[in-house]
C-alpha cells in the first residue's frame, strides 16, 4: 500500500455512511412523485422520467471526472464541492417552475450525489488496508441499502402531505447536516500524485484499463450488481403480468432481496478481514451461482410464483452484498495512490452495466418470462470469467 505522508485521522464511519447516502436517496424520494409532477408542470410521463434517467447517467459519469481529480487535488474539496453542488441542485429543483429547470436540477443534484458516492469509498481505502477496507465498506453498504427502500415511502408521504417542491426541502434538509459533519470530521486522506498536467490527472484510466487484476475485480463487481438490475428491470413484469399478482405482492416480497443484500454486507462487514476480500468475491460469487441454480427447477417446472421466485433468489442477493465490498476494496487496492480515479471507473463500469441489464431484460422479459433467471445466470457466468481475469491474485493487502 502507497501511503500518503502523516495520514490524516480516520473520519467516523457514521460521517462516510451520511456522505454516500445522498446520492441514493434523492434518486428514490422523488419517484412516488412523477405523475404529480408531469400534471403540475403540464408536461407527459416519458418526459418526467428524465428526472430519473438523466440522474443516473450524470452519477455514472460524474465518478469518471471526480475521481482522478480527487487524486490531484484531495477527497476533503471535492466532496465538500459534492455537497454543495448536492445543496444547489435541491434549492433549483425547490424553486422550479417548468420541466427544463427541473432536470437541471436533477443533473446538479446528481452531479454532487455522485461525486460523494464515489469519493466515500475512496476516502476508505485511503485509511484502511484492502480487508479492512471491504469489512468497512461492507457496513457502509449495508446500512446505505436502507435508503434506497425507505426514501420512496418518505418521499410519497411529503408529495400527499406537502407537495412535491417538499420533497427537494428534504433533500436539502438531509444535506445541510452532512456538510456540518464533513466539515467537522473528515480530514484530507489522499496521497498526494503530483499530477500538475490534465493528462497527468486522467493517466490512471490507461494503467487501471491494462491492469487484469482491477479489469477483474472491477467486471466481477459490475455482473454481480447486474443481477440486482435484472431482477428490478423484470420481476415486476413477471410477477403483475405473469403471475397476475398485485403490485403491493411484488413490494412485500421484494423486501426479501433488500433483507440478503444487509444479510451479505453483515458477512463482509463481520468476517472481511479474517477472510479478506478475494475471499470475499469468490465465496459471493458461488453463492450467487448456487442461487440462481436453485431458481432454475421452478422455471423449467412451471411452478413459479413470488414466493418461489424472490426466496431463492434472497440468497443471490446475500452473495452480492459479499462481492462488492470485497470487489470495490480490490480494485481500489490495485494503485491505493489512484484510489479516486479507480473508485470512479470502477463504480462508472458498475452503473453502466447495471443500466444496460435493466435495459436488456425490460426488452427479453415481455417476449419470455423466463429470460429473468436465465440472464441472471449468465451474469453469474460473467462474474466468475472476471474471476478467472484476476488469477492468481497477488496484489498487496
Amino acid at each position: 500500500m502507497i501511503a500518503a505522508p502523516e495520514r490524516a485521522a480516520r473520519p467516523p464511519l457514521a460521517v462516510l455512511i451520511a456522505i454516500s447516502a445522498l446520492q441514493p436517496f434523492a434518486l428514490n424520494v422523488l419517484a412516488p412523485a412523477l405523475p404529480g409532477l408531469a400534471r403540475s408542470l403540464e408536461t407527459d410521463y416519458a418526459t418526467i422520467q428524465l428526472t430519473l434517467t438523466l440522474y443516473l447517467l450524470t452519477v455514472a459519469a460524474i465518478q469518471l471526472v471526480a475521481g482522478p481529480i480527487s487524486d490531484r487535488i484531495g477527497r476533503r474539496p471535492c466532496i465538500l464541492a459534492g455537497i454543495g453542488l448536492f445543496i444547489a441542485g435541491s434549492l433549483l429543483g425547490a424553486a422550479a417552475t417548468q420541466i427544463e429547470t427541473l432536470i437541471a436540477a436533477r443533473i446538479v443534484q446528481a452531479m454532487g450525489g455522485g461525486t460523494c458516492f464515489a469519493l466515500a469509498r475512496a476516502v476508505v481505502r485511503d485509511v484502511a488496508p484492502k480487508d479492512e477496507a471491504a469489512s468497512l465498506i461492507g457496513y457502509i453498504a449495508m446500512v446505505m441499502v436502507l435508503s434506497p427502500m425507505v426514501a420512496p415511502l418518505i418521499g410519497g408521504f411529503i408529495d400527499a402531505e406537502f407537495g412535491w417542491r417538499a420533497i427537494f426541502l428534504a433533500t436539502l434538509a438531509l444535506a445541510a447536516p452532512v456538510l456540518v459533519g464533513t466539515v467537522s470530521f473528515l480530514h484530507e486522506t489522499a496521497p498526494r500524485t503530483g499530477a500538475t498536467s490534465l493528462w497527468q490527472i486522467f493517466r490512471g484510466f490507461p494503467f487501471l484499463a491494462r491492469n487484469r487484476f482491477f479489469v477483474g475485480y472491477t467486471l466481477a463487481l459490475a455482473f454481480t450488481t447486474a443481477n440486482f438490475f435484472l431482477l428490478i428491470g423484470g420481476a415486476p413484469f413477471v410477477v403483475v403480468e405473469v403471475m397476475g399478482r398485485s403490485p403491493t405482492v411484488y413490494g412485500a416480497y421484494f423486501i426479501a432481496n433488500g433483507v440478503g443484500y444487509m444479510a451479505g454486507n453483515f458477512i463482509s462487514g463481520r468476517f472481511g478481514q479474517r477472510l479478506g476480500s478475494e475471499r470475499l468475491i469468490v465465496f459471493g460469487v458461488a453463492v450467487s451461482v448456487f442461487s440462481v441454480v436453485l431458481e432454475l427447477p421452478f422455471v423449467l417446472s412451471g411452478w413459479w410464483n413470488p414466493a418461489t421466485l424472490f426466496l431463492p433468489l434472497a440468497i443471490n442477493a446475500v452473495g452480492n452484498g459479499m462481492v462488492i465490498p470485497g470487489g470495490m476494496a480490490s480494485a481500489l487496492s490495485v494503485r491505493p495512490d489512484l484510489a479516486g480515479t479507480a473508485a470512479g471507473l470502477a463504480g462508472a463500469t458498475q452503473l453502466g452495466i447495471g443500466a444496460l441489464s435493466a435495459l436488456v431484460v425490460g426488452y427479453t422479459v415481455p417476449l419470455w418470462p423466463a429470460s429473468l433467471v436465465y440472464l441472471m445466470l449468465l451474469a453469474c457466468i460473467a462474474a466468475c470469467l472476471s474471476l478467472w481475469i484476476a488469477r492468481p491474485s497477488l496484489q498487496p493487502r
